[in-house]
């Protein structure tokens, strides 16, 4: 039986995987106070209902049905297609910039599914092409994010994972949180090492007498 993933974890449908994760969890925690097999049975469903959710993150891009329909987003999806197939233009910055100046581009309801679309095109070539010299290159990389605003496009990053986003938005992967060892108290330490110190000398002194 299939589940509305969105219904079980009572969230509206997202692409931000830090409010699905939220919802699992909050869920997860109210299931504490359900009888044992009350609790055991809900858990397999939410889990479901967790595991669909993230799912729909990681499904190809796919446009709207409203930018499918519109004839200047056809046309800007060949263009596109026409200038990564050809391998003198599509390191050419000169290029690109034709193609963010696309009339498609001045279309507000367009923006958003064109510019997930170019990242889409271009991750995948990227990632399957066999010669390293027709990679795209940085520079238009960078040029790209900027113009495209890559960098505040979360559910690009959900999509495609860490990796991928920032290797296409040329940053750096943050690095994972480092966890501060405690520090020792060196004047309790210094304390102990003084009072046996003093113990020791007495015992002696005792000893003597």
């Amino acid at each position: 039986m299939s589940i509305d993933p969105w219904k079980v974890l009572e969230l509206e449908p997202t692409s931000d995987q830090q409010q699905i994760d939220a919802a699992y969890q909050q869920k997860l925690a109210q299931l504490d106070a359900e009888a044992e097999s009350e609790r055991e049975q809900q858990t397999v469903i939410l889990k479901q209902a967790y595991q669909a959710a993230l799912q729909t993150l990681r499904q190809p891009f796919k446009p709207a049905e409203s930018s499918l329909s519109n004839p200047l987003f056809k046309e800007f999806d060949e263009e596109l297609t026409s200038l990564l197939s050809n391998a003198l233009r599509r390191n050419q910055l000169t290029a690109w910039q034709l193609l963010i100046d696309h009339p498609a581009g001045q279309e507000h309801v367009l923006r958003d599914d064109l510019s997930a679309l170019i990242f889409d095109f271009i991750l995948h070539h990227q990632r399957t092409c066999e010669d390293d010299k027709q990679l795209i290159s940085s520079e238009i990389l960078i040029y790209l994010t900027e113009q495209l605003e890559w960098t505040s496009r979360d559910d690009l990053r959900a999509r495609y994972g860490d990796n991928f986003f920032y290797r296409m938005t040329q940053q750096q992967l943050p690095e994972p949180e480092a966890i501060a060892e405690p520090i020792a108290d060196t004047g309790n330490l210094a304390n102990i090492f003084i009072g046996l110190t003093i113990v020791c000398a007495i015992g002696l002194l005792m000893i003597s007498v």
